[in-house]
This record gives C-alpha cells, structure tokens and sequence, in this order.
C-alpha cells in the first residue's frame, strides 16, 4: 500500500504524538510528575510552531495548462 507524501507526514506527527504521550505516562507512573507536564507542554509548544510555520508558507498557484489547436 502506498501513501502520498501527506498521509506520510500525518502518520509520523501522530507516531511522535504517541511516543510523547507514552514516555510521558512513563513518567507521571514513576511519581516525576513535572517531567511528564514538561513533555507534554513541549509536545503542544512543537505543534503550534509547525502549524504556524505551514500556515505562513506561500501557496503557489498552478497555472492552468493551454492547449493550442
């Protein structure tokens, strides 16, 4: 099965999401409570700097292909 370059990058983000969840329960089990916090706020801080950065990227714009007769 293949995926385009999007679905690709979609699944790594959320691939990362989980490892940051996971090694952040991790933590919160062992009682280091503001270890875990400190992951997960690092985690939002990450996505909000990747949406912004998307965000301000220039579209461009195709242009509409011609066809002479």
């Amino acid at each position: 099965m293949e995926f385009t370059a999007t679905e690709e990058i979609e699944m790594r983000t959320w691939f990362e999401k989980l490892q940051r969840m996971a090694a952040a329960t991790a933590f919160a089990e062992m009682g280091e409570w503001q270890t875990a916090r400190g992951i997960m706020e690092e985690s939002d801080k990450r996505s909000t700097a990747r949406d912004v950065e998307r965000k301000s990227q220039p579209k461009t714009r195709l242009r509409e292909r011609s066809y002479h007769v």
